[in-house]
């Protein structure tokens, strides 16, 4: 029940009681369609490995002597049509200008450096190791960055988790591991190749989250994605294809049957690049990155459905864990909740 104070009417009460209620209410709002958006993230990137991996099972991708052509022509190719993608969307919301005037600042400039660690560098590695470990694997293992990026969180932004959050991510370490701490029967010659390929992209995914969660703060979430796939793409094209000889390889796949499947790929990645900087913005990296590497459990299931093949109890067993691991790091938002929220925060939703 609310008390008067003297000199105040009982009116005046509600209205500030209401007052010290709403920023909690919209954190705990914001945290909420935070985790949704993260977890159809993370769907979307399974169905996007998937689909992926059945691209570089194809010819002209399935050629012998492609090793890192094929995995990198179809890498660029997917960033290049995820950047038309964004852009329509963009233009539909009426917020195509944004992204141009945020390249003259400096928060666009850091967007731009994550784009090259989040695109060529993560992006390359990352088809590598589907490529190489195949793509259960590859998933499980890059899985590995919200570690990362939660040190990296509280580094850079001062993001603290607490003892309940870290647990979780220890916990989705700890699974990633057991997924895939040895080849299955039957892997790739090139299996830890591929592994050490994943933990690159598991690094380099970790610094890019981190980089636009800070310039998030500053512009809206779908001009730092149109600057993000808007440069990868370009860098593809004018550096990393050339440089390592895939552009003939990219080209062929071009005018082959299997560039529809390249663009559906693309199409879920955009997706859930677009669920995931949203979930950046309102959660911040620490949480926003164990909810979005669901994709683990996706990868397996989607694998599973299109290809027939089982997984291994190890395989299974490691991607539970992983879901554990982030449901401790999401009730660790809801502990925060009894902490007085952000203006930032507040703000965000």
């Amino acid at each position: 029940m609310i008390r008067s104070h003297p000199g105040r009417t009982r009116e005046t009460d509600l209205i500030d009681s209401n007052r010290a209620r709403a920023p909690r209410a919209a954190w705990r709002d914001a945290h909420r369609r935070g985790i949704a958006l993260a977890l159809l993230g993370g769907m979307l990137w399974g169905a996007a490995a998937v689909v992926l991996g059945e691209a570089l099972a194809r010819p002209p991708l399935a050629v012998a002597g492609a090793l890192f052509a094929a995995p990198l022509a179809a890498a660029a190719l997917h960033d290049c049509f995820a950047f038309v993608w964004v852009t329509l969307a963009d233009r539909a919301a009426g917020r195509l200008g944004d992204a141009w005037r945020a390249l003259r600042t400096r928060d666009g400039l850091i967007v731009c450096l994550a784009a090259l660690l989040g695109g060529p560098l993560a992006m390359s590695t990352y088809l590598l190791a589907i490529a190489w470990a195949g793509a259960p694997q590859a998933v499980a293992i890059s899985a590995l960055y919200p570690a990362f990026g939660a040190a990296l969180g509280f580094v850079v932004l001062g993001d603290r988790l607490r003892r309940v959050g870290w647990a979780g991510v220890a916990l989705a370490v700890a699974g990633a591991i057991l997924a895939t701490y040895a080849p299955a029967a039957g892997a790739s010659s090139h299996y830890l190749l591929g592994a050490f390929c994943a933990l690159a992209s598991a690094v380099g995914w970790a610094v890019e989250g981190v980089l636009v969660a800070r310039s998030l703060q500053r512009m809206p979430s779908l001009a730092a994605l149109n600057i993000r796939e808007g440069v990868s793409g370009a860098v593809f094209l004018a550096l990393v294809l050339p440089l390592f000889a895939a552009t003939a390889v990219t080209l062929h796949t071009v005018t082959s049957p299997t560039i529809a499947i390249l663009i559906a790929a693309s199409l879920c990645g955009a997706g859930a690049y677009l669920a995931y900087y949203r979930s950046l913005d309102l959660l911040g990296p620490a949480r926003a990155m164990p909810a979005n590497s669901t994709y683990v459990l996706w990868t397996i299931a989607l694998s599973l459905a299109v290809t027939g093949h089982a997984p291994s109890l190890r395989l299974v067993l490691g991607g539970i864990v992983v879901v554990a691991g982030i449901t401790l790091v999401a009730a660790d938002g809801r502990q925060a909740e009894a902490a007085q929220p952000s203006v930032t925060q507040a703000r965000r939703a």
